[in-house]
């Protein structure tokens, strides 16, 4: 079902890994800002994993936005200080006007 009139109103900003090399055989990532864009954020799942001994909280997420190339997995759309990870795109329409982004919040 696509988004209504006005149920786009959430401003996101997508970003996109850049990994560097540090010279002695890793990486550094860094999140490089893409674009910024209006999205419906619907909650879908929760469930807790333990992670390096610590409980951690999974959220799973569907988000809605107006179409656009930039978006893919292992993006991330950013709220402030929430973090959502992109884990799969679809569209959502025939008319391909919209995508639908399950998502992924890691909760402390």
């Amino acid at each position: 079902m696509t988004p209504g009139a006005g149920e786009l109103r959430r401003r996101l900003v997508l970003e996109v890994a850049n990994d560097v090399s540090d010279g002695a055989g890793g990486a550094t990532r860094t999140w490089v800002p893409v674009e910024s864009l209006f999205a419906q954020v619907e909650p879908r799942r929760r469930r807790e994993t333990v992670d390096d001994g610590r409980a951690v909280g999974l959220v799973t997420h569907r988000v809605t936005v107006r179409r656009t190339g930039s978006v893919a997995r292992g993006a991330r759309l950013v709220d402030g200080a929430r973090r959502y990870r992109v884990l799969a795109v679809e569209d959502l329409d025939p008319q391909r006007r919209f995508l639908s982004l399950l998502c992924e919040e890691e909760q402390e």
